[in-house]
């Protein structure tokens, strides 16, 4: 009997790689949004520090208008570009989500294609045992049916 091929191995060994693709895509996308979440908590720090900088010197001492036009445009552009990057990372997720998406239905396709190829090896063995047996049976017969003649 031949040896056991499973006629879907190319199918299944492009799945591999487009899950490992996938994988890899997902990291990206991963750190990407790190990333951005980090420079998003930068951002909430600097309007902090800006905001207690604006406190501790209007109690300290008495602003100029000029001062605090400065400090409040300063802190309307913080909190726009945070607002910006609240909706950059929002974005970032839904990739990330879409990816995880797409490497879960892969992942899925995978295992079935390996529960099949497994499925089929069995099958493949259960085969070969048979026609092991059925020769081992053929070989006791003869063996039987020679003996039996040579007593005769």
């Amino acid at each position: 009997m031949k040896q056991f091929e499973f006629r879907l191995q190319k199918v299944m060994e492009t799945t591999r790689t487009r899950q490992e693709l996938k994988k890899r895509e997902l990291a990206k996308a991963l750190a990407v949004l790190t990333q951005n979440e980090l420079l998003l908590e930068g951002m909430i720090e600097r309007l902090e520090e800006q905001i207690e900088q604006f406190d501790s010197r209007r109690f300290a001492s008495s602003m100029k208008a000029s001062e605090m036009l400065n400090f409040s445009n300063y802190t309307e552009r913080l909190l726009t570009e945070i607002q910006q990057q609240k909706k950059m990372i929002e974005e970032f997720a839904e990739r990330v989500r879409q990816h995880r998406e797409k490497l879960l239905e892969i992942t899925k396709d995978k295992k079935i294609l390996e529960r099949l190829k497994e499925k089929k090896y069995e099958e493949y063995r259960k085969k070969l045992r048979s026609i092991e047996q059925k020769f081992m049976d053929e070989l006791g017969a003869r063996a039987y049916q020679s003996g039996k003649e040579e007593s005769q």
